[in-house]
């Protein structure tokens, strides 16, 4: 199922950054950077693949980190860029997630990222992508929204999105990758944070 991300954001009203959302994000997104970091060093090249407004963009660029961004709805990246104002280091290029492999060499970054990405994606899906995404880079570190009680009333915009457990997303989901390590955390929502990382 194919989503407006455009149309979405703009109803929202939240397409656009200012001062107080910018250091809101900041703060929402501090276990995802710290969990970057523990992996990754200052300055590391990073792959988001899937960008939307280009909140974790600005928040990992804003912590030291180089980042390529991509998604395929270039209006969503034209918001994406007018946000990037409070980032540092970010380029972004119009690009389906489908394709990084045929784009991007092994190697080419350090690590593929992304937030709030895959569970728009059916199991299938997103065993490819992130099949995908490890042709491109060893590790993959990301973070999905989980099946809880306030997940279940937050999410109330009838948009696509698999909410499933911690136990669903590693022992179902993700059967078959090396999973290096898995948190539970509270951002903005329950979200479990996974890093993935492709055996040698």
């Amino acid at each position: 199922m194919k989503i407006d991300w455009y149309s979405h954001y703009i109803k929202k009203g939240c397409s656009v950054f200012g001062e107080e959302t910018f250091r809101k994000n900041l703060i929402v997104d501090v276990p995802y950077i710290n969990l970057l970091k523990k992996y990754l060093k200052l300055h590391a090249n990073i792959l988001e693949c899937g960008c939307g407004l280009g909140r974790t963009a600005v928040s990992m660029s804003v912590s030291g980190y180089k980042i390529t961004a991509i998604d395929n709805n270039r209006n969503v990246l034209k918001l994406a860029r007018i946000n990037a104002g409070f980032g540092i280091d970010i380029e972004f290029f119009v690009m389906d997630l489908f394709d990084i492999n045929k784009i991007f060499k092994m190697g080419s970054f350090n690590c593929c990222t992304h937030q709030g990405v895959l569970e728009h994606y059916s199991r299938a899906e997103i065993k490819k992508l992130l099949k995908k995404q490890l042709c491109v880079e060893n590790y993959v570190i990301f973070s999905v929204p989980l099946d809880t009680r306030f997940n279940r009333i937050y999410f109330n915009d009838k948009l696509y999105r698999n909410l499933w457990s911690e136990n669903y997303w590693t022992r179902t989901i993700l059967t078959g990758f090396y999973i290096i390590e898995t948190v539970v955390v509270k951002q903005r929502t329950d979200n479990l944070l996974i890093v993935i990382r492709k055996e040698k």
